[in-house]
């Protein structure tokens, strides 16, 4: 079973997103912060992090460049999910190393397919 993290401080974005993916499968950790994001992905070892680029602590985009830094973690899949959608910030997404880069408002279901093609391969 693929497991994946979710990290945002929107409380009702993270219940609806980890709902439905427990509902396609996935075994789901849940963080409200970077910082907390970071240690769910050093501890449980999702193979996808879904990371919300502006949260309290440390946000996405540096979530994103400490997991991919690390060798022990540079294998996981990691998705930015914002309301950032400039030029600029999609940069600063490939920048960091992100393997997509999702922009809010999001569907649910829309989410869900792209992580089923992530967990695919």
């Amino acid at each position: 079973m693929t497991t994946v993290l979710i990290a945002d401080d929107h409380a009702d974005l993270l219940a609806i997103l980890s709902g439905r993916l427990k509902a396609a499968g996935f075994e789901v950790l849940e963080a409200k912060n970077g910082s907390e994001a970071l240690t769910q992905v050093r501890q449980g070892r999702p193979e996808i992090a879904i990371l919300d680029v502006m949260m309290p602590e440390l946000n996405g985009f540096q979530v994103c460049r400490k997991i991919k830094a690390d060798r022990e973690l540079a294998e996981t899949k990691v998705v930015l999910l914002t309301a950032k959608s400039t030029d600029a910030d999609r940069f600063w997404g490939a920048e960091v190393g992100a393997d997509l880069y999702l922009t809010k408002p999001i569907d649910p279901a829309e989410v869900v397919r792209r992580i089923q093609e992530l967990a695919l391969g």
